[in-house]
């Protein structure tokens, strides 16, 4: 009977205690944004890209945001011997989420496809009428992780930095958020 009288005081006393809110004065004031940046990935051959990066749309979870990039680089000629010809080239994708720690500082994280593809050809022709060499293609898809930084002045501009280890290279970027 004690336990049952105990368990009743308990919960007598549970039901005016409640966790520390913040109080709406203390929580930043994010307001929502939509960075654009221009993004550079340092990897085998060096990739040159753009991100889109949406802030803080749900009032329910003002400090997420999401973002979505992709980056690719220029043809890359392998040295082979004439007449045969090839080149290389790098694409990447990247999604994920940010978390705004502040105003001005975010932290970002998510998924990332680097894709390195390989043509080639002989460079010898059939022996039709306009005939052409045929080319091969092939491709080296690996998935990945990314995390870094985010700083956004002020005034709009945005600068980030973080690692990604699909490239195992770094991701450097520089925008600009309306």
């Amino acid at each position: 009977m004690t336990k049952y009288l105990m368990l009743l005081g308990l919960l007598a006393i549970s039901l005016h205690a409640s966790a520390n809110q913040l109080s709406e004065e203390s929580t930043p004031d994010f307001k929502a944004k939509v960075s654009i940046s221009a993004d550079y990935i340092p990897a085998t051959n060096d990739m040159y890209g753009i991100t889109i990066a949406p802030y803080h749309f749900d009032k329910n979870y003002n400090q997420w945001g999401y973002y979505l990039g992709y980056a690719q680089s220029t043809e890359d000629d392998i040295s082979l011997i004439k007449p045969a010809e090839g080149y290389t080239q790098d694409t990447m994708w990247r999604f994920g989420l940010s978390y705004s720690l502040t105003t001005n500082f975010s932290i970002y994280s998510g998924a990332s496809i680097y894709e390195h593809e390989t043509h080639q050809t002989s460079g010898v022709a059939p022996k039709i009428v306009d005939g052409k060499p045929i080319w091969e293609e092939t491709s080296d898809t690996t998935w990945g992780g990314e995390l870094g930084l985010r700083y956004m002045m002020d005034t709009g501009l945005m600068l980030s930095t973080g690692y990604n280890s699909a490239s195992e290279s770094a991701v450097i970027s520089v925008g600009w958020a309306m």
